[in-house]
């Protein structure tokens, strides 16, 4: 008896379980910067053409993508030339922007893509009609005409029992339906909209990468078929499907490079003109300096932070070893390359006590030839100059801390 029992709770256990599975439509978008194109700051949208646009390609232009939707066949009970809006061919879409969080799949952060049907093309079939009668079956003629609020597209492709056609579909369809109604009772069965012909066109509003880490983001919107879903056929309609599930996949893949000369990982000060003045007798120079150069390519904001062997908790000191230290500064210049705030970063001094936020000023900054200046003052070329015959050194670390993983 404990055996049997024991089975049954594994067998409940079983059923339970969730049910993994793939969502119907996947629509992909990537950001990756490009050399070709540097100011380009926004996803570019690489989901494969289906529906019209490969049935009817000369329906698309650039930019247009539209994708299949297995909404399943939709047939109707009887319908009647004066029948309630209700009652008839009732069409509703969602085609004002819903709001769909996508998350990364490693760290949990979370952004948003706004998602809206902007056309719908479907394939509708009718038994029993007359040849070429489309035009005379409904009230308004037939559907190249788009009932309001839907507007035509013009494009219509028919024969004797089947017509497909394209409608847009504005904002105002997704409360307002578009209706046709026949002009002729037509019985149960006899009147469909083919499962395997529903395409849409739609529009796809991403978030700013430049504010989003490398890696894959992905989110779900689940469409409603049937009364008061997404998709509203009426009140006659007889649904096949009533759920449909499309995924959202943003790909991120930021770029950054810094790369710099050995030559330039040690600065030697010195005065502007060099040496010579001062060693024939001239004043002290009025300050020691070096620029050392390197190149950066970045797409992603990056944190900087300065660090030194001697610091007096905000300046890089040079240290002799025997007791004196001569504070001097660290700037940076990175054309192409702003602070948080837009500033241009010319000659910006860092701190050790303040981490500096940096960003390109326009997506994409490439083979930005930047340098590093080093720079003792005035004051410090004194202090310095009363110890003739010291070598004073310190070691500094510029850290660039990408946000993008």
């Amino acid at each position: 008896m404990n055996r049997f029992l024991t089975a049954i709770a594994a067998l409940l256990a079983l059923l339970v379980l969730p049910c993994a599975h793939a969502a119907d439509v996947k629509i992909t978008a990537q950001f990756k910067p490009s050399v070709l194109d540097p100011t380009r700051s926004t996803f570019v949208n690489t989901t494969p053409q289906s529906g019209f646009c490969v049935i009817v390609p000369s329906e698309c232009g650039p930019g247009d993508f539209s994708i299949n939707l297995p909404l399943g066949n939709v047939s109707y009970r009887p319908l009647q030339p004066n029948a309630a809006d209700a009652d008839s061919v009732y069409l509703r879409f969602p085609s004002d922007f819903i709001t769909v969080p996508v998350t990364h799949q490693t760290t949990g952060q979370t952004a948003e893509v706004k998602f809206r049907i902007v056309s719908y093309a479907g394939r509708y079939n009718i038994r029993n009609i007359a040849p070429n009668d489309h035009n005379n079956l409904w009230a308004g003629g037939s559907w190249v005409n788009g009932a309001g609020p839907c507007i035509t597209t013009g494009m219509a492709y028919y024969s004797t029992n089947q017509y497909y056609f394209r409608w847009w579909t504005p904002p105002a369809a997704a409360t307002q339906p578009c209706v046709k109604k026949p002009t002729r009772t037509i019985p149960t069965g006899d009147f469909w909209l083919e499962g395997g012909r529903h395409s849409v066109s739609y529009a796809l509003v991403t978030p700013s990468p430049l504010s989003m880490r490398n890696g894959i983001y992905r989110g779900k919107l689940t469409l409603v078929n049937g009364r008061g879903g997404h998709f509203d056929f009426g009140a006659q309609a007889i649904i096949e499907r009533v759920y449909v599930e499309v995924e959202f996949e943003l790909t991120v893949e930021h770029e950054f490079q810094l790369t710099m000369p050995d030559a330039a990982k040690r600065a030697v000060l010195e005065p502007p003109r060099g040496w010579t003045e001062w060693l024939a007798g001239g004043a002290a120079p009025p300050r020691l300096s070096r620029d050392l150069p390197f190149v950066i390519s970045l797409s992603a904001p990056v944190k900087l932070s300065l660090s030194c062997a001697s610091t007096d908790g905000q300046r890089c000191r040079l240290d002799d070893g025997a007791g004196s230290r001569a504070p001097y500064s660290v700037a940076l210049s990175m054309p192409g390359i702003v602070t948080d705030s837009g500033q241009p970063v010319s000659r910006m001094e860092i701190t050790t006590d303040q981490p500096r936020a940096l960003r390109p000023a326009l997506g994409y900054a490439v083979n930005a030839k930047s340098k590093i200046h080093v720079e003792a003052g005035e004051q410090s070329v004194a202090d310095m100059a009363r110890r003739p015959g010291s070598k004073y050194a310190d070691v500094f670390t510029l850290t660039f801390d990408a946000q993008i993983n």
